[in-house]
């Protein structure tokens, strides 16, 4: 049976589903089918889901942001399907609103997982092209903000941002695989004897670029 919820959300998102079954799946979390027969978890979709909005953001930044590097393409990616982002996808569509929760309290990878069990759900009812029409929709805008960002210096920032909160300057520890011509440069950033961010890249800059931007996620809301 489809709940009055799960029509409201879908009219919320402006999707019109041939399976609402799929939807109300998609908003049940595990702990809900644990106290109650009828719907199943939306684990699986959010397993799809997770696939299917990779890959639309990767094709739209590839084609919409060839002046990036692959690096950069690969850094603004997973800056725009991470936790932080998705989190603010879930508040502005509401989401927590519509699920179906047993006795699980509400966390940000509850709603990270929701988020990407919808976009599963509307990939099954409806293709492709709905699925990128709504990821673009509710990321478009995020896209465009965090491309921006990260055309500057992530080192340079996350020097600024350290000094800002008086914090221990960041160590960089730096090492090398591969032949002397298609090396691979792998970067490590310290604070004390924590890591606070990774990165790979074909230069010492690109590597070192790449660990900062995942540091940086740390420090502030990207």
């Amino acid at each position: 049976m489809i709940s009055d919820q799960t029509v409201t959300f879908a009219n919320s998102i402006n999707k019109v589903f041939k399976n609402l079954l799929l939807l109300e799946e998609a908003l049940t979390h595990k702990s809900w089918s644990a106290e109650y027969e009828g719907t199943g978890p939306n684990e699986k979709l959010e397993f799809l889901g997770d696939s299917v909005l990779g890959l639309i953001v990767t094709e739209h930044i590839y084609t919409n942001y060839s002046e990036l590097s692959e690096g950069q393409l690969s850094q603004l990616r997973a800056v725009v399907v991470g936790r932080n982002s998705l989190n603010i996808v879930a508040e502005e569509i509401n989401l927590e609103k519509y699920l179906k929760l047993g006795e699980a309290s509400v966390s940000p990878a509850l709603l990270e997982d929701a988020v990407e069990a919808v976009i599963g759900a509307i990939y099954l009812d409806s293709g492709w092209l709905e699925a990128k029409a709504f990821v673009i929709d509710v990321l478009g805008d995020r896209i465009e903000e965090f491309s921006k960002k990260n055309n500057e210096d992530s080192k340079s920032r996350l020097k600024k941002i350290f000094e800002k909160q008086s914090l221990p300057k960041p160590r960089y520890s730096i090492h090398s695989d591969g032949p002397d011509h298609d090396k691979t440069f792998f970067v490590s950033i310290y604070m004390g004897d924590d890591i606070i961010g990774k990165g790979k890249g074909n230069s010492k800059k690109e590597a070192e670029q790449a660990a900062a931007t995942e540091a940086l996620k740390k420090y502030t809301n990207e």
